[in-house]
């Protein structure tokens, strides 16, 4: 699995450091800083995902649990132990990037709702689909990798935040069918989280 290069700095910092606590003679220490390095790695991790496309497929745009689902709303937190690379989950047109400011609640709490956010909009054949990369408590940092009118492909990566997070999706409700539950586990690029509505 490759790492991102925005970990760099932090795995770098925390690689030298664990040199010098060993050179200190402070193993203890020493393992500790190192577990944090295999975390960090874990974390700005980039793996390949290869899943299910379709066009009445919505895919996981985050790793993470789902905090908030229903009426066109699905929510997934991310912990500080997901991988925050964020993905597309649909095929479409970016025709809108807003940031939003706004607080650092926790993300995983409905108050999150009120928090800083970065929503892209992507235009598809059956509506406008809404995805926000919120910042919570300890994420002070939204990248955002697309620009309007740049095309994108279901499982495409799109962003990131720094460090534990929230992502949430917008769909026309009467269209969509969620089938991930609250509390269900979600991979970015993998796990269908809605089929579209058949008319």
């Amino acid at each position: 699995m490759s790492v991102r290069p925005e970990g760099s700095p932090f795995i770098g910092g925390g690689l030298v450091l664990v040199m010098v606590m060993g050179l200190l003679g402070l193993p203890a220490l020493a393992a500790l800083v190192a577990l944090a390095v295999v975390f960090l790695l874990k974390f700005f991790g980039d793996p390949q995902r290869e899943g299910p496309r379709g066009d009445g497929l919505l895919i996981s745009p985050a790793d993470g649990r789902v905090v908030e689902v229903g009426d066109g709303h699905l929510a997934i937190f991310m912990s500080l132990f997901d991988c925050h690379v964020n993905r597309a989950p649909v095929d479409g047109e970016v025709v809108g990037i807003t940031h939003t400011p706004g607080g650092y609640r926790p993300a995983n709490s409905p108050q999150a709702k009120e928090n800083e956010r970065s929503t892209i909009t992507f235009s598809t054949p059956k509506g406008e689909v809404k995805m926000s990369q919120v910042a919570g408590m300890v994420a002070r940092r939204i990248l955002c990798w697309v620009k309007p009118g740049q095309r994108v492909k279901q499982g495409e990566k799109v962003g990131m935040i720094l460090f534990g997070s929230r992502v949430e999706i917008e769909v026309p409700p009467q269209s969509w069918r969620f089938l991930v539950p609250p509390g269900g586990k979600v991979k970015a690029g993998e796990t269908i989280v809605a089929r579209e509505v058949s008319n």
